[in-house]
């Protein structure tokens, strides 16, 4: 779930990465390194490695960004451990705003819920621990509005939208949010940059428990491509994982424990570019998503 507002908590050191390549762009400078390697990359500015993430992830220009991802989930209780089901997931977004700490982001997420082994789409599934068979909601969320900064805190208000079924994945709540980017590394001469994500769910209802999604993402590009100051954008790979309390749908009650999923993914250039089986089962479930996505985001703009 994305969830914008304020309070920037601004409070990162400079950090040092070995690189064999370097260049004076972005205000990124090349200094001596203390280490083995013979040269050090010190990005000593933050709204340099915002705008470095933003073009990986997003762009930093008007065109939309589309990223997909494919994970499997699974089911963790008191040390088991059970798969539930795979998915394959894909964001469309346009940038809205930017300063020089904020991007903020015009974004919807559409995801489809696979089985575990074959891929196939599910219409039920039967949730382990519990062993009760449960419906699986599609998923679509957005178009909202969303920030990134190399560290934000910030919290809102959360109401699921009339007319959709986003009270199945989370219920009307106060929410907390935090994100960070921070490098990896460079190796061979690609870049790695890590975002994390972390957000409590406090429900209205205070009947109801308390949730959380927990999200890391090491997004990897070609440094040199990266730095190129004639790119908006430049094509990149994602690895993902995640945690996250039981979803209402799952019907899971009392039952201790949490999701935990992995994948990877890579931005796409296009609508054509996504995976087949994402793309056969958008166009029988949200078919406007697959015949124009843009016009998606320019409602919310």
């Amino acid at each position: 779930m994305n969830k914008p507002t304020n309070n920037i908590n601004h409070d990162r050191r400079n950090l040092l990465l070995g690189a064999t390549t370097g260049a004076a762009l972005l205000g990124l400078g090349v200094l001596p390194s203390r280490h083995t390697q013979a040269q050090g990359l010190v990005l000593n500015r933050d709204p340099d490695l915002l705008r470095a993430c933003m073009k990986m992830r997003f762009s930093l220009g008007p065109e939309m960004s589309i990223g997909w991802v494919r994970a499997k989930r699974f089911a963790v209780s008191q040390g088991r451990i059970e798969p539930v089901c795979g998915f394959v997931s894909a964001t469309f977004s346009r940038r809205h705003r930017v300063t020089d700490k904020v991007f903020e982001i015009v974004a919807f997420e559409i995801t489809h819920y696979t089985d575990f082994e074959t891929g196939a789409l599910l219409d039920t599934l039967v949730m382990p621990f519990s062993n009760q068979t449960v419906r699986v909601p599609p998923y679509r969320f957005g178009p909202v509005k969303t920030r990134f900064a190399v560290n934000l805190d910030e919290k809102e208000t959360f109401a699921p939208a009339a007319n959709t079924n986003e009270d199945e994945f989370a219920p009307a709540s106060e929410v907390s949010m935090s994100k960070s980017i921070e490098i990896g590394k460079v190796d061979a001469g690609d870049l790695f940059l890590r975002h994390e994500e972390y957000g409590r769910v406090y429900p209205t209802d205070a009947k109801l428990p308390s949730m959380f999604y927990k999200e890391s993402t090491i997004w990897s590009s070609p440094l040199a491509e990266v730095l190129d100051p004639k790119l908006n954008k430049v094509n990149s790979t994602v690895a993902y994982s995640a945690m996250t309390s039981w979803r209402p749908w799952m019907k899971m009650g009392d039952l201790p424990g949490h999701t935990s999923s992995n994948g990877f993914g890579r931005r796409a250039n296009s609508v054509n570019d996504l995976p087949e089986d994402f793309l056969e089962h958008t166009r029988k479930i949200h078919p406007d998503v697959v015949a124009d996505p843009g016009a998606i985001l320019d409602s919310l703009l």
